[in-house]
């Protein structure tokens, strides 16, 4: 291939497919952005606490049969989280 040639083959390779890779990364880069808008603005959920029988579970036991303060101590790191997440 000459230098000529070679040139050319620059020139049209900037005037065509250079474009058409704006185009589509433009195009991707405008799809994503809307995405992430669309992901900023949803509504936040309702937190939703652990019921009694829940927590039961968790334990393996009754809540009421534990120590005193272990149901205080649960309900404080429910407090902690969902000041985290709402």
């Amino acid at each position: 291939m000459t230098a000529e040639q070679e040139k050319a083959l620059r020139d049209y390779l900037q005037e065509s497919i250079v474009p058409l890779i704006e185009q589509v990364l433009v195009k991707k880069l405008g799809q994503a952005m809307s995405f992430a808008a669309e992901q900023l603005v949803q509504p936040k959920r309702t937190w939703v606490g652990l019921t009694d029988k829940e927590i039961d579970d968790v334990l393996g036991s009754d809540i009421q049969d534990e120590p005193s303060g272990l149901l205080e101590f649960v309900r404080a790191i429910e407090a902690k989280l969902k000041e985290k997440n709402t």
